[in-house]
């Protein structure tokens, strides 16, 4: 074998290994979400966490295929890609989502932000590799990919304050004086440090 043909099998192979990580994440996640969709408190609370859950799931469920596609297009085999990558890199976000128990639906948020962060930043490291690796396709999936759940994310940071409350009142007698509207002004200005003010960390 040549050394070019050395690299490019490399190439692939590295791909192959992102692609099939990516795989896996949108496995887990997709399973998670249609559960949480089964749960009586989702069913009881507000539209707005139905709907972000619902949405959720048919982005999870679109990139699990999109990923899928692109891995068979590199040479890769999705079964054994998801079974390694799930064993290897899933451990977190499998321990997350595999509680028995019923959650609040806050907690339902919460779980599925702290998992589209970790998509979101393993989207990050599979656009980056498409692109030094010179593969524009897989690192245009990446991105689109990427923008798709930095959207969910701002999305769950805006509602989780109105979850929370609701989740409350369910519990404990509160008196609602603006906490919630409140709390989204005071957590959305914390998204809006300036550049310069983290020079002082």
């Amino acid at each position: 074998m040549s050394d070019y043909e050395k690299t490019m099998k490399k190439r692939a192979e590295v791909l192959q290994h992102y692609v099939s990580d990516m795989v896996a994440v949108e496995d887990q996640i997709n399973s998670a979400v249609k559960r949480q969709l089964d749960d009586s408190h989702l069913r009881d609370h507000s539209q707005d966490a139905t709907r972000i859950i619902q949405k959720i799931a048919q982005l999870s469920e679109q990139h699990h295929r999109h990923l899928q596609e692109r891995l068979k297009h590199l040479g890769g085999d999705p079964a054994s890609g998801i079974k390694e990558a799930a064993t290897n890199v899933m451990g977190t976000l499998a321990g997350l989502y595999d509680r028995l128990r019923s959650e609040s639906v806050s907690k339902m948020l919460r779980d599925n932000y702290t998992a589209l962060n970790l998509a979101t930043v393993s989207y990050t490291m599979l656009h980056t590799t498409g692109l030094a690796l010179q593969d524009e396709e897989t690192a245009e999936l990446a991105l689109r990919h990427l923008r798709h759940y930095a959207e969910v994310v701002l999305e769950i940071n805006r509602i989780t304050p109105r979850i929370v409350v609701e989740d409350l009142r369910a519990d404990v007698a509160i008196r609602e004086n603006g906490t919630a509207q409140r709390a989204i002004e005071n957590t959305q200005q914390a998204w809006q440090i300036p550049s310069s003010d983290l020079t002082t960390f």
